[in-house]
């Protein structure tokens, strides 16, 4: 559960209430608008000027929340010498999967095929895809997205919906912001809509899920 109460961020966020208990939540609004803060701040690398966050019951700062949370930033480097398959094992020792949870993410990706390549030789939408699946690596209840199809292709989009639906499914939480119509109709059941760092709208999508805009 994700509660969000009268949150300030000087600059960047005015007043800004959320509530989520199941599902998936797309935050809309143009560039500038306060998505990325408030995703930041639900990750607890920002720190709100007042208001509330509770993740399940917690503060966003704590340990508890950060074990129960998988936050993927707009950007995400990598060394580019480490190889897919290394980048991928780092990521699971550190989250303390197992090896099951890893093949399971790079399958979901579809990045068998590379797991030998430099991090380096990829293209933007295959990091972006190894950037997912080492992010999204076993199971974090709430996953924290911030525009994570703007460099997918038609089938990494489709890759990436199918484990959202997987991870709803069995009861995990999203919160995702996104630009394009597409990405919002394949990732998100309700939205909201931020305009200078407050909402504005919110709501629920008229066919969530869809293969194709309407």
């Amino acid at each position: 559960m994700v509660t969000v109460v009268d949150l300030h961020k000087k600059g960047r966020l005015k007043g800004v209430s959320l509530f989520l208990e199941a599902g998936s939540l797309a935050l809309l609004g143009p560039n500038g608008a306060g998505k990325s803060t408030l995703l930041g701040l639900l990750a607890g690398r920002l720190r709100a000027d007042a208001g509330r966050i509770a993740l399940f019951g917690f503060a966003p700062r704590s340990l508890e929340a950060a074990r129960r949370r998988a936050y993927i930033p707009q950007q995400v480097a990598f060394p580019p010498a480490l190889r897919v398959g290394e980048v991928l094992e780092a990521a699971r020792r550190l989250k303390g999967a197992s090896q099951e949870e890893e093949q399971e993410a790079l399958e979901r990706m579809g990045l068998e095929p590379y797991l030998r390549r430099p991090v380096g030789q990829l293209s933007g939408g295959w990091r972006q895809r190894l950037a997912l699946a080492a992010g999204l690596m076993g199971y974090a209840p709430l996953w924290l997205l911030d525009e994570p199809a703007s460099a997918l292709d038609a089938e990494g989009l489709g890759r990436l919906q199918d484990w959202l639906l997987a991870h709803t499914a069995t009861g995990g939480l999203v919160i995702v912001s996104a630009h394009r119509k597409e990405e919002v109709l394949r990732l998100a059941e309700r939205y909201v809509r931020l305009e200078n760092g407050q909402v504005v709208e919110e709501g629920i999508l008229e066919n969530p899920y869809a293969e194709e805009p309407s």
